[in-house]
């Protein structure tokens, strides 16, 4: 047994190389809860700096929505950034860019020097639906003139020539973006942090935390790591591990499925090398992978669906944006629970003294936890200050795991006005005439 749930990602990782379950009592100076893409990012960082570090993982490294997700990397945070520098002003919101467009330029090289398994394709197009008021145009010419963001507007009909549906208007290009594969990446840094002196344990289920003195305690069932620093990693399978940040994150499932190969059947509809996303708050997205298969995610849901109806309700996302692509056969689909916080934004930063968060990543996580472990590990090694930047979001109450319905009724309320937004637009076309 793999240990690992059944994915596309799962099937076609490059190695299965296994870390030992934790035995006995240790002692450090950073203990890492959760093998995610945060927790292994933080032992990187923190290995590279020569500081003496052990990571226990509950399951296997990438287990959770670090190693099932869409496998597109980009800058940026789940608030745009115009509404950032509303709120925190123009400065700020240039300096949270800055950092995550650090974070994707680390995040690239260790991607390359980690080879094509892993880096397995640049670009992103995002689309904004033919319903929907208000060309990208503006937006994109005021993310180059206030960041420096390198987009490329796509007009309709230049959009059109890459994506043959009706279902979007204009578009614009990300260049910088990457497509990775998620479960290669996280057993590659885990790979990289361990030959730096990190010590690695899966199927070391975090039981208890407690503060002794100046320093800390992480027990599992077999053993226990008393540290002066703890880094809670753990995204949406923390639990309670700490009231207040368990209180505060609402695990969420994402899901993705992809398709039997057919490299020319998909390249007719979908002619470009980008991955593409849609500006709906109920985003669908979507890459050709190398294999020639097409790769769909989507929707988010307090419930997980089983494979069979996750398989029917992306096959018919995907059919509803290119009903020539309807029959394809639906290989594998899957699910996974990704961390959110009220406001949205990463939880990067101490709660207590020597006791850091690094959670609530949803939806734009595979820069954003690079960022999280390279701030972190700058804190404990350096005393970098620069996870500053996260504190006026806070850690506000969200109710935890019962938070989710709260959530379900507000991702409802969104695909309601996407729905409405399509059957007026329908509604508004003129009506074909009849020989």
């Amino acid at each position: 047994m793999s240990g690992y749930p059944p994915t596309h990602y799962a099937a076609t990782r490059t190695d299965d190389a296994h870390w030992p379950g934790l035995d006995g009592d240790h002692e450090t100076e950073t203990c890492i809860v959760g093998g995610g893409l945060a927790g292994v990012a933080a032992a990187l960082a923190l290995a590279e700096r020569g500081r003496s570090v052990i990571l226990l993982e509950a399951h296997r490294i990438g287990w959770g929505a670090s190693g099932r997700n869409g496998g597109l990397a980009t800058r940026g945070y789940p608030i745009a950034m115009p509404a950032l520098a509303d709120r925190l002003g123009i400065d700020e919101a240039k300096t949270l860019w800055r950092l995550s467009s650090e974070a994707l330029a680390l995040l690239r090289r260790r991607a390359e020097a980690l080879g094509p398994t892993v880096l397995v394709g640049h670009g992103a197009l995002r689309c904004r639906m033919a319903e929907h008021p208000d060309s990208l145009g503006s937006y994109v010419s005021a993310m180059n003139e206030r960041f420096n963001a390198g987009l490329v507007h796509l007009p309709a009909a230049q959009l059109g020539a890459m994506l043959a549906t009706d279902r979007y208007a204009d578009g614009y290009l990300n260049p910088s973006s990457l497509q990775l594969h998620p479960l290669n990446l996280a057993r590659g840094m885990a790979t990289a942090g361990a030959q730096h002196g990190a010590h690695l344990h899966e199927g070391a289920a975090v039981v208890s935390l407690k503060r002794r003195g100046s320093a800390w305690t992480v027990t599992t069932k077999a053993g226990a790591v008393t540290a002066r620093h703890v880094v809670l990693a753990g995204g949406a399978h923390l639990g309670l591990l700490h009231r207040r940040l368990g209180l505060a994150t609402v695990p969420v499932a994402s899901f993705v499925m992809t398709t039997e190969p057919a490299p020319e059947r998909i390249r007719q509809a979908i002619a470009t090398e980008a991955a593409v996303s849609d500006t709906r708050v109920a985003t669908d997205y979507y890459r050709v992978l190398p294999d020639g298969r097409l790769l769909w995610g989507g929707r988010a849901s307090a419930l997980e669906p089983n494979a069979a109806r996750l398989a029917r309700l992306l096959r018919g996302d995907m059919a509803r944006i290119y009903p020539q692509l309807a029959d394809l056969k639906v290989e594998m689909a899957w699910g996974g629970l990704m961390p959110i916080s009220r406001h949205r934004m990463p939880v990067i930063g101490p709660l207590e003294q020597g006791l850091w968060a690094a959670a609530c990543f949803g939806g734009l996580g595979l820069v954003n936890t690079t960022l999280a472990g390279e701030l972190i590990a700058g804190a404990i090694a350096d005393g970098d200050d620069r996870y500053r930047h996260f504190a006026p979001f806070g850690l506000p109450f969200a109710a935890g795991s019962a938070g989710r319905a709260a959530f379900q009724f507000i991702y409802w309320r969104h695909q309601l006005g996407d729905q409405f937004q399509q059957m007026r637009r329908r509604a508004s076309r003129p009506a074909k005439e009849t020989p």
